[in-house]
């Protein structure tokens, strides 16, 4: 497995990153599926599957971006809460089939991803890929980055751009030449090079809107991220609920419920992000010694047995057992720490999560 490239001809190419598993390679069938965690919960459809599995990637990551050529036998990838929580991206992905395709389902919808389509997935939200033999592109970019140029950004998830499709050409076609100029594309046309990628997106999300739908999609847009920072900022208040929001924006209930319906009501909103604030709080070392019933209290819960049947519920383990199930695997990790292409790759794809906590 390579290193990451190192400089040459005064350039600062990006971080390229070389990971394979040979067919029947147990050990590093397992240390992909945790350098891959932060992304999906990934495995082989079946014990036959896993006991013949291979696959490999070569990756680049340059300004707060990460690109990926794949292949791999057949595989299945879920998203879940826990997922969302450990990882804390908040990062859309693009994934581009040269080969294969996938079953995809985003919170309850179904569809097949043919070879050349492209598709869209909101690392906040949930989604199961179930993918034949395939070879694929993924492109990983932050939200941040999409939403001033996109007008319903929420929208995006689970949206697929057929290969019929005039832009899927010239959107695919850009993948591809991204992905060929990585290991040579200079610092300074990094940013450049992903700020066009964003205005290609926002050309697909956008492409069936008329002007009038675009600007009220914008208002609306604007509105939901003002929302969600309200949020964000009162957490820990108890009564933080529809109506909290509603007299702090003077918006009726009926246009807050319009908004957060997209992305499952702004209760679930609300819930979500207090358990994967808690989340992060209990597996922070910083805060290791901190009362779990004090957690439950700075993230608005004001009764621990309600967070705890709230947490079991999203994450499938209880908050008691997390603290302590992390403090192991961070003890079991320092063996793997060194110069190990897999934990280089969790490294990478949770420190795109961590600058947007």
């Amino acid at each position: 497995m390579d290193k990451p490239a190192a400089e040459s001809h005064g350039k600062r190419p990006s971080s390229r990153l070389d990971i394979s598993v040979s067919p029947g390679n147990a050990r590093d069938f397992d240390l992909l599926r945790i350098g891959l965690s932060p992304l999906y919960e990934m495995d082989a459809p079946d014990t036959s599957a896993r006991a013949s599995f291979a696959a490999g990637m070569t990756s680049y990551h340059f300004a707060d971006i990460g690109i990926a050529n794949s292949w791999g036998a057949a595989t299945n990838f879920e998203r879940t809460p826990l997922t969302i929580a450990r990882g804390g991206l908040d990062n859309i992905c693009l994934l581009l089939y040269a080969q294969g395709g996938c079953g995809l389902t985003s919170e309850g919808h179904s569809a097949e991803v043919h070879p050349g389509d492209v598709c869209f997935l909101d690392m906040t939200r949930q989604s199961t890929l179930s993918a034949t033999r395939y070879r694929n592109l993924s492109l990983v970019l932050p939200r941040a980055l999409l939403a001033p140029l996109v007008a319903d950004i929420d929208g995006l998830h689970g949206r697929i751009l057929q290969r019929s499709t005039s832009l899927n050409a010239m959107l695919a076609s850009h993948l591809r030449a991204l992905f060929n100029e990585a290991p040579v594309l200079a610092s300074k046309d990094a940013g450049a090079a992903a700020h066009g990628t964003a205005a290609l997106v926002a050309a697909f999300a956008g492409a069936s809107a008329t002007g009038r739908e675009m600007i009220e999609q914008a208002s609306s847009s604007a509105s939901l991220q003002t929302a969600r920072r309200l949020i964000e900022a009162n957490l820990r208040e108890p009564d933080l609920g529809p109506e909290f929001v509603c007299q702090r924006l003077g918006m009726s209930r009926a246009k807050l419920y319009r908004l957060f319906e997209p992305i499952g009501g702004v209760g679930a909103y609300i819930q979500q992000r207090r358990l994967t604030r808690a989340y992060h709080a209990l597996t922070d070392p910083a805060q290791a010694n901190v009362y779990i019933g004090l957690v439950a209290s700075q993230c608005g819960f004001g009764n621990a047995s309600v967070f705890s049947r709230a947490f079991r519920q999203a994450f499938g383990i209880s908050p008691t057992d997390l603290r302590s199930n992390h403090r192991r695997v961070d003890a079991d990790d320092t063996g793997l720490s060194g110069d190990n292409a897999f934990t280089t790759m969790r490294r990478q794809l949770l420190g795109m999560g961590s600058r947007h906590r």
